[in-house]
């Protein structure tokens, strides 16, 4: 039986080549962090990032522009020069359910939106290893040398972590846990491997006193409280409805962490996408929730022009009503020329680590023009499979055979017609 080694098949996301705005203070640059062009609105949006990380919410910015002018690479170059801050992405058809009602998914796109950063004094025992046996552990600082107690679970904590003499550990009892920081320099000579990790042997008190941060959204305190035993709901992600009166019992608590100096609130990012596809109740919700305290900045996006807003008769710009509207900061995205929609479909050969030849790149392009960059995209995909069975280059009769097997929206649509 002939035995085959199976390719691995890296699933590269459209947008994986993206890192950030490509902004250096107030200077934009043409192509850099995976963007190009666009400079108005990705310094419009360089705003917004410095808006964001001010800790600023309750405002409401719209994205416009025709299909595959860049809308959700601009958002997801937010998300990346954003860091750690906490960035949801929704699309406007995700919030009709039938396990949830509109608002109850709005609610929680929302709080999954907030961040709390809570800051905790943690007592800590950290030390060298001088001995460990049965339930005793004997630990030392350059200044002392103490032996605690320990109980089965800790015993647990300390096996798991493999820990043994001239380890330098750090131990959160409060918490039943046990950190490995390394091990003592003095030790070096006796480790065989390079792997291991040299410390030098704390110094003080054996018994110290340190602040930790943690944050976590909003929406997982709710789900954590909603129910019994509600943590599993974290990771099942069935959550489903939760009550109004958990929210408040959660807000309460979090205003008096707040006052209390233990915790801040963190406001991130909603990102709705196509958010043209929201009715005029999801409106009249979002209108309400932009006024709440602790509500995220709102991002959508869309690429329609006028048109009917859902649930009503009236004709609205964007299909957006004009109370929200008027909420808006609206960043408007350009029509690419042909050296952008070059630099992009370079940036995705990179990306895809396709080898072509550069008159399959400028036939690319031209279908770009006349068909959209989605398309041209899919279509240097198809070349690419198609050069890989004979272990060659993408050539211009590669991308022709592509383009005459698979029609664009124009060419579909006269067919269907015919």
């Amino acid at each position: 039986m002939e035995i085959r080694d199976v390719e691995t098949v890296n699933r590269i996301n459209l947008h994986s080549h993206i890192a950030g705005l490509g902004c250096d203070g107030d200077e934009v640059e043409y192509d850099k962090d995976g963007l190009v062009g666009q400079i108005k609105a990705r310094k419009a949006m360089a705003v917004i990032r410095k808006m964001v990380e001010s800790n600023k919410g309750g405002k409401v910015v719209l994205i416009k522009g025709d299909r595959g002018s860049g809308k959700t690479a601009l958002a997801i170059g937010l998300s990346k020069s954003l860091g750690g801050v906490h960035f949801n992405s929704i699309s406007g058809t995700e919030i009709y359910s039938l396990e949830m009602s509109k608002s109850e998914a709005i609610t929680q796109a929302l709080r999954k939106s907030v961040g709390l950063r809570i800051k905790e004094s943690v007592k800590v025992i950290e030390g060298e290893v001088v001995s460990l046996s049965g339930r005793r552990i004997v630990l030392k600082t350059v200044d002392m040398e103490s032996s605690f107690e320990i109980g089965e679970k800790m015993r647990g904590e300390l096996d798991k972590e493999k820990v043994s003499a001239g380890d330098v550990i750090r131990i959160v009892r409060e918490r039943g846990r046990v950190y490995k920081i390394g091990t003592s320099m003095v030790k070096r000579s006796d480790v065989v491997g390079t792997d291991t990790r040299f410390v030098p042997c704390p110094e003080g008190e054996l018994i110290r006193i340190t602040e930790e941060t943690q944050e976590i959204s909003l929406h997982d305190i709710d789900v954590v409280n909603s129910k019994a035993e509600g943590y599993l709901a974290l990771f099942s992600g069935e959550t489903g409805e939760i009550r109004a009166e958990t929210r408040d019992e959660v807000n309460k608590k979090v205003w008096g962490w707040i006052n209390e100096g233990k915790a801040e609130i963190v406001r991130g990012v909603l990102f709705i996408d196509e958010v043209h596809m929201l009715d005029i109740e999801s409106f009249a919700f979002l209108n309400k929730a932009v006024e709440e305290d602790f509500c995220p900045v709102i991002l959508v996006s869309t690429n329609k022009g006028e048109c009917i807003v859902r649930g009503t008769d009236e004709p609205s710009p964007y299909g957006i009503p004009r109370d929200f509207i008027d909420r808006a900061l609206i960043i408007s995205m350009e029509k690419h020329c042909r050296r952008d929609l070059e630099a992009i479909l370079r940036h995705r050969i990179l990306e895809e680590d396709i080898l072509i030849d550069d008159d399959a790149v400028d036939r690319l392009v031209s279908i770009s023009e006349a068909s959209g960059l989605r398309y041209s995209m899919n279509l240097l995909t198809i070349s690419s499979m198609r050069a890989s069975r004979r272990n060659g280059r993408v050539a211009l009769g590669d991308v022709e055979r592509a383009f005459e097997l698979f029609l664009d929206e124009a060419r579909g649509t006269e067919s269907f017609n015919g």
